[in-house]
């Protein structure tokens, strides 16, 4: 009997993964992609790898669970003092439309305190 599991083994050592994604395992992909796209966006716009942020996030209903979900590890990552799930910032320093493994988020970025 065939199954999904990818196998490899080395001498004594065999090691087995299973590649099936859950829900689970997507939503933190994708909370994951947001820190990469939100630490390319900070360097684009400029700030020291100190500098606290506003973070603004909007999109497609999966990629607004997985930020919600994952809130805390994607402000700690990205030094987010505030983080708004599915609204859009009035003045962000930079806002970017991003594809985040086939799914559409408006990312937006502003300096924590500027107003």
């Amino acid at each position: 009997m065939a199954s999904d599991w990818l196998v490899q083994s080395n001498g004594a050592f065999v090691a087995a993964l299973d590649p099936r994604l859950d829900e689970q395992l997507r939503l933190e992909g994708l909370a994951r992609e947001v820190v990469n796209r939100v630490q390319r966006m900070r360097k684009d716009a400029g700030y020291e790898y100190t500098t606290r942020i506003r973070l603004w996030v909007a999109g497609d209903e999966q990629v607004q669970r997985a930020v919600t979900v994952h809130a805390a590890f994607i402000r700690d990552e990205t030094l987010a003092r505030e983080l708004d799930v599915g609204g859009r910032g009035a003045h962000p320093d930079l806002e970017q439309q991003v594809d985040l493994d086939g799914v559409t988020a408006v990312l937006g970025v502003q300096r924590y305190g500027a107003e």
